[in-house]
């Protein structure tokens, strides 16, 4: 059965929390924040490196119905989970396991531009296919900020709110991610790719071609989650930055810890030197630069075929040079790759767990979706149950509703 339509979704989300906020407060001072989710058709692990990445917001996300309150506490409360959080804006200590960590962070990143006697507030969350490989965290820790900096007042530039946003994942969360996820919530415009440059933290839309039209994007939830904290990702990251540092030594620059400060021929003339995992790290980035840049412009040139093959070889690079790739993962994309319309796809997110992401082309979308969903229940039977399969619409970014 196909997934609804997810704009009906998006609206039936927003009643329910704001019936949710009713039953708990009683009240009909309220408020919507919807903060999508995003994909990345190409730009994997090179955000956090000053890479250019591209990023797309979807119309499904996270949907909070909020109220202030009269003191500095935020009550929330979650279709997800099943205890109420409970933080004050200038607790010093994050809460204990579960998602009150994220209300925290969102806050603690937000303490220096709020009032001393910042207002709270109440609020009602719901979102899908957390832990999925969307950046179901970052869409929530925006919603959230969102809401707290509109009862207290206060407007932030857009580049300001992804700053903000990615403060609180790395500095209170404790993720070494890029920019990627924030800018791309923030800074969506419905219909295009976002180019974003993570060492500059600038952004640009591009438009599509014009025959991307008969182009959509397709969501392949594998039924298995991860959370970033609890995989190898902080682990990359390290990784990645001790190949920078030693490709700065080998080239007499600057101490450098980001692989985006150098450029490819210094690569080119080192990578011998580099030990075989480091080289490895480092062959991921200088490949994935380059085929954003090639991205870019199959993707304004509407070359469908060649965007989508360029997500293939990221895909490749990620599983034979990053080493990641859960085996659900890897067979959603194998099945993928022999589907008929299938474009070209590549993991979401991490590539630990999580979703798949494939180019379709739009007169067979939904048919693909159907095969790849029948195929996928055949090959991993325990996670039928779980997996999900969905065609996604661009998105503006995080607004007020």
């Amino acid at each position: 059965m196909p997934e609804p339509d997810s704009r009906d979704a998006a609206t039936e989300a927003g009643r329910r929390c704001r019936e949710a906020l009713r039953q708990r407060r009683g009240t009909s001072d309220q408020r919507l924040v919807f903060a999508p989710y995003r994909i990345c058709p190409i730009g994997a692990h090179i955000d956090h490196q000053g890479g250019t990445v591209l990023g797309q917001a979807i119309d499904v996300g996270t949907t909070m119905a909020f109220a202030p309150r009269d003191d500095t506490e935020l009550r929330l409360s979650s279709e997800n989970y099943p205890e109420e959080v409970r933080v004050k804006a200038q607790d010093k200590e994050a809460p204990g396991p579960g998602w009150g960590k994220y209300v925290w962070a969102a806050a603690r990143a937000l303490e220096d531009l709020l009032p001393p006697d910042a207002r709270g507030l109440d609020g009602a969350v719901t979102g899908r296919l957390a832990g999925g490989g969307l950046s179901s965290s970052a869409s929530f820790l925006l919603a959230v900020q969102t809401a707290l900096l509109e009862v207290n007042g206060v407007a932030l530039a857009e580049t300001e709110c992804v700053e903000r946003a990615w403060r609180a994942e790395t500095e209170f969360v404790g993720l070494q991610c890029g920019i990627l996820d924030q800018a791309s919530i923030v800074g969506a415009k419905r219909g295009h790719l976002l180019a974003i440059d993570a060492a500059r933290k600038t952004w640009l839309p591009i438009a599509p071609g014009h025959e991307q039209a008969d182009a959509r994007f397709l969501v392949c939830y594998s039924g298995a989650d991860r959370n970033l904290m609890t995989t190898g990702f902080n682990e990359r990251v390290a990784q990645c930055r001790d190949a920078a540092a030693r490709l700065a030594e080998l080239t007499h620059t600057p101490p450098s810890q980001h692989l985006g400060d150098h450029d490819d021929d210094a690569f080119e003339q080192h990578a011998e030197q580099l030990p075989p995992m480091l080289r490895r790290r480092a062959a991921h980035f200088f490949g994935e630069r380059r085929r954003v840049a090639a991205g870019i412009r199959a993707w304004r040139e509407g070359d469908l075929p060649s965007f989508g093959q360029v997500m293939r070889e990221s895909c490749q690079s990620s599983i034979d040079n990053f080493e990641v790739g859960s085996s659900e993962l890897i067979q959603l994309q194998n099945i993928l790759t022999d589907t008929d319309g299938v474009l070209g796809s590549r993991f979401s997110g991490a590539g630990f767990a999580g979703c798949v992401l494939a180019l379709v082309a739009g007169s067979h979308a939904e048919e693909c979706r159907e095969r790849v969903a029948a195929a996928y229940a055949r090959a991993v039977p325990a996670l039928a149950g779980t997996a999900r399969f969905f065609l996604v619409n661009s998105s503006d970014g995080v607004r007020l509703l």
